[in-house]
């Protein structure tokens, strides 16, 4: 006899659902902890490059990745919020890339997973956050560098960690948002995103006429550095803060107003002020703007209206390819309100980055809404009488298609290969008809029988129905059956 099993209470494991939104997170929150890797072995190596100490290793690693988060300092008690625009872009562009990946890799993800992918890489930035002011704070009297605020860096980390992995939920998501989204909200969003793509196009073309045509004066600042070191310290500057600059310059391909501390910079006038000691604001101009600078607004009116009118074609009605216009000028214009909120800030001692969000927003909306609304409208009036035309015509060959076979069938019935009798030889052919009949019926009255050289047939109707006789009795090759649409169709095409 079998001993008596003992059986154990099961232990507690935790549920699969669980599990794998744990792992979800975790997998999202990776390009968190790969960043900061990345940022220490870089400031490795420039310290020993450089040969200086390790000693402010940390701190320095824990500024650089406040400068990720866009997270304003303060340098000797002087703010700091005009940051390089570049590396956070960079790390939005990764994380978005990696939560796109782990929702890919999940089968049938739903909103509970985006949900903890989000939470992944907030939570695993906020904690980095809270590590680097701790190490700026204990970094000793000597590291000059902190936060302006604990509460403005927490801030900003949320939203650079929302912006991020909720675009990265977007992307994978956005095929399903298609059948649920209106086609006029789809269509708006995309010439949103191109309106947008064009303008800070112009934007960089602009400063890049601007750095060419100052290339002394940049050369000059460039030989500030002395070095090599030097040298690509502020050339690397300059690439980091090169998307600030598109942006500010943006605002002015729409007619708006761009300022840098006293200074002030639009298509129409330029006011100086002092500037620092880096290559990009030696590209800035001194002098009123040519008159060939302030036609940039209307390279700007042609793109718009260019834009608009290549996507026409989404469009099957007129108030829908409206109003996808007018949303996509709405979306013009909170970019350019959050433009200085994300590209500006403080300058020390200089003052204020930014942009005159309100004017440009303002005269964004009207550009872009009015041009594009009324070159969408008029190109779909285009596309709609096309389409009409084209549609009048397939129906007219196709009725001529359908009475052109009506015709073959009765002329195959009938077995005539003849040309159809003009109207004058018409009264002839009822002479013919009429004496055959006689013959006929002499032939009946005189006990012969004549046979006639084809049947004859008074009407095409009486014809084809022979033929379908004909055609049952198996000496004949069946066709294929009309369906009730053709039939029904056959109708007025016989009528006419």
């Amino acid at each position: 006899m079998s001993p008596p099993r003992v059986i154990r209470p099961a232990a507690r494991r935790t549920p699969a659902g669980a599990r794998s939104l744990l792992w979800t997170a975790a997998a999202a929150a990776l390009p968190v902890i790969v960043s900061v890797l990345v940022l220490t072995a870089l400031t490795l190596a420039v310290l020993v490059f450089s040969a200086r100490g390790f000693d402010s290793l940390f701190a320095v690693v824990a500024v650089e990745w406040l400068v990720v988060n866009r997270v304003p300092l303060t340098v000797d008690e002087v703010s700091l919020g005009f940051l390089p625009l570049l590396p956070p872009l960079i790390y939005v562009a990764v994380l978005a890339r990696q939560t796109r990946a782990v929702l890919g890799d999940i089968e049938e993800p739903g909103a509970r997973e985006a949900g903890a992918a989000v939470a992944g890489v907030t939570l695993a930035g906020l904690l980095m956050t809270g590590l680097a002011t701790l190490l700026v704070g204990s970094a000793g009297s000597d590291f000059a560098v902190r936060e302006s605020s604990l509460t403005a860096a927490l801030l900003w980390t949320v939203a650079v960690a929302l912006f991020g992995s909720g675009l990265g939920v977007w992307l994978y998501f956005r095929r399903d948002l298609r059948e649920v989204l209106p086609v006029w909200v789809r269509g708006g969003i995309h010439l949103g995103a191109a309106f947008v793509a064009a303008v800070w196009a112009i934007a960089a073309l602009l400063l890049l006429i601007g750095l060419v045509a100052a290339w002394g004066p940049v050369g000059s600042v460039l030989e500030i550095g002395k070095d090599f070191t030097g040298t690509a310290a502020l050339a690397a500057i300059s690439i980091s803060y090169l998307p600030n600059v598109v942006m500010a310059a943006a605002t002015l391909a729409v007619g708006g107003e761009a300022h840098l501390g006293e200074a002030s910079y639009s298509l129409f006038a330029v006011s100086r002020g002092p500037m620092p000691e880096v290559p990009l604001a030696a590209a800035l101009p001194t002098t009123d703007p040519h008159w060939v600078v302030q036609g940039l607004l209307l390279v700007t009116v042609l793109v718009a209206a260019g834009l608009a009118r290549a996507v026409a074609h989404w469009f099957r009605t007129t108030a829908d390819a409206v109003k996808a216009a007018w949303l996509a000028a709405a979306i013009v214009a909170l970019v350019m309100v959050l433009s200085p909120v994300v590209a500006g800030g403080e300058l020390g001692v200089l003052g204020t980055v930014g942009t005159g969000s309100l004017i440009a927003a303002g005269t964004g909306l009207a550009l872009f809404g009015v041009i594009g609304s009324a070159t969408i409208a008029l190109s779909l009036a285009g596309l709609t009488r096309r389409r009409e035309r084209a549609e009048s015509e397939l129906e007219r060959r196709r009725r001529r298609a359908g009475v052109e076979d009506a015709a073959v069938a009765v002329a195959e019935a009938d077995g005539v290969a003849e040309d159809p009798a003009e109207p004058d030889d018409a009264a002839g052919a009822d002479d013919d008809v009429a004496a055959q009949g006689d013959e006929v019926s002499a032939g009946e009255d005189d006990g012969t029988d004549l046979a006639p050289a084809g049947p004859v047939a008074d009407d095409p109707a009486d014809a084809a129905e022979g033929g379908a006789d004909a055609g049952d009795s198996g000496t004949a090759e069946e066709g294929p059956e009309e369906g009730p649409e053709e039939s029904a169709e056959e109708g007025p095409r016989a009528a006419d």
